[in-house]
């Protein structure tokens, strides 16, 4: 489906040392989808099971996160909403990058939310593994710490991120030119696309759904990447509501932390030049999203409760 054509042959081509064909992005992605070849053989279950797992295990660590940080309730919410979100079902069932990128990203900020900052700076790196645009990610955990006066922190973080990510790249490294062009071309792509294409969704229009992406067609069944335009908006508000409280209070408290990811995770894309954009490039923000508005939901109810 879609872009497994040019995900499973590349993680093919790495399992049997062969590099990696791929230069669209780094290699720690496509190593995760050869895992589930390695054990299950070249076929749709063995190319697909890694991203089962990844979106799996993204379910417990949004509720660990959002019970961290706003209470048992939101927490269950988050993680409930989760499991039934169309675009979080269908990128954990197809070898795509997108929802390991969402895995790393989710275990950083919940590391974030536990003040583990060196296991938060390790899987900002593994994020940046799979798509280089897991930096969106470095940017917002580090102008969160910046923001609560914890900028030593980040001097902790550096050496710990630069590692994890240069272990990442190992499979690609010894090939010198290989590498050198990787990073080059995987750079330009991310910053400069301006390809058509039926699908192209700008940023503005994810959250209401303006564009699904198509991903499977046939007589019997029809999949796509797709928001939920109904829940996905009240993220805005929250965050506005949230960025508000932390202004008149004068301080940054860890219940901004999810307003960090969803401003940068997701609003850095409005920022780059490039023009060839989809819908699920918002895939590694939706944990951020559920739990912003379960925390709507929920400060809704108990303003009409009281």
């Amino acid at each position: 489906m879609v872009d497994e054509v040019y995900y499973s042959p590349a993680a093919k081509s790495l399992l049997e040392f062969q590099g990696d064909p791929n230069y669209v992005h780094p290699p720690l992605g496509k190593l995760l989808i050869a895992s589930g070849i390695a054990l299950f053989g070249y076929n749709s279950f063995g190319w697909r099971i890694a991203s089962v797992i990844a979106g799996s295990i993204i379910v417990p660590a949004t509720y660990l996160f959002a019970r961290k940080i706003f209470g048992d309730f939101v927490g269950i919410m988050s993680a409930a909403l989760l499991v039934f979100d169309p675009m979080q079902q269908t990128m954990s069932r197809i070898a795509m990058l997108d929802i390991f990128l969402a895995l790393f990203i989710t275990l950083a900020f919940l590391a974030a939310s536990y003040e583990k900052y060196r296991v938060s700076s390790m899987a900002l790196g593994l994020a940046c593994g799979v798509k280089l645009v897991g930096a969106f990610a470095v940017v917002g955990i580090a102008t969160y710490l910046i923001c609560s006066g914890r900028i030593t922190k980040i001097l902790g973080m550096i050496p710990v991120f630069a590692a994890t990510f240069a272990a990442s790249l190992l499979p690609i490294v010894f090939d010198r030119a290989s590498f050198l062009y990787s990073i080059a071309f995987s750079t330009s792509w991310h910053m400069t696309l301006d390809a058509s294409h039926p699908s192209i969704a700008p940023p503005v229009g994810w959250l209401i759904n303006v564009v699904p992406f198509p991903v499977h067609s046939s007589p019997q069944q029809s999949i796509s990447v797709s928001s939920n335009p109904f829940l996905y908006p009240i993220s805005l508000a929250v965050v506005v509501l949230l960025v508000y409280e932390a202004l008149n209070e004068r301080k940054c408290t860890p219940q901004t932390l999810p307003v960090f990811w969803f401003t940068f995770v997701y609003g850095l894309f409005f920022l780059i030049p490039r023009k060839t954009q989809f819908i699920f490039y918002l895939t590694p923000a939706v944990p951020a999203i559920l739990v912003l508005a379960s925390y709507g939901i929920f400060r809704f109810f108990s303003s009409i409760s009281k």
